[in-house]
């Protein structure tokens, strides 16, 4: 009967000290920071950023447009940018705008090029409300 508590014990303690070992940092990115605000009426932004240094900022904007027939539209632009350590240890980046105009993006490899921005077309359209 000890022997087979004890077995029981053993056991036990095994399947304990397994399921409590501590995940792969590496394979399970966890957050590190993040923000969300949400303005129903106005828009949205948020932003992340992961313990494997993945990034992700992004905002949309409430806008007005005319569409093909002249009629009144209100649409979501959204601009933003996100970034990733590669396999190969670089980082990689991506900007992009989504509006009016379409969608454009660019992107690049090394720290994010802050002085080069995506041209959002200026457009009289975009920001005035409904006559």
């Amino acid at each position: 009967m000890q022997l087979h508590l004890f077995a029981f014990v053993a056991l036990a303690t095994l399947v304990c000290f397994t399921r409590a070992a501590p995940l792969d940092s590496v394979a399970t990115p966890y957050i590190v920071q993040y923000e969300n605000n949400n303005a129903q009426n106005e828009g949205y932004s948020f932003e992340y950023e992961l313990s494997d240094e993945q990034r992700r900022k992004e905002e949309g904007t409430l806008r007005y447009s005319k569409d093909e027939e002249g009629k009144d539209v209100q649409f979501v632009a959204v601009q933003g940018r996100y970034s990733y350590v590669g396999d190969d240890g670089r980082t990689y980046w991506v900007e992009y705008i989504a509006d009016e105009n379409g969608y454009r993006a660019r992107m690049g490899t090394g720290d994010f090029d802050t002085d080069r921005k995506l041209d959002s077309a200026s457009n009289d359209r975009k920001n005035r409300p409904f006559a």
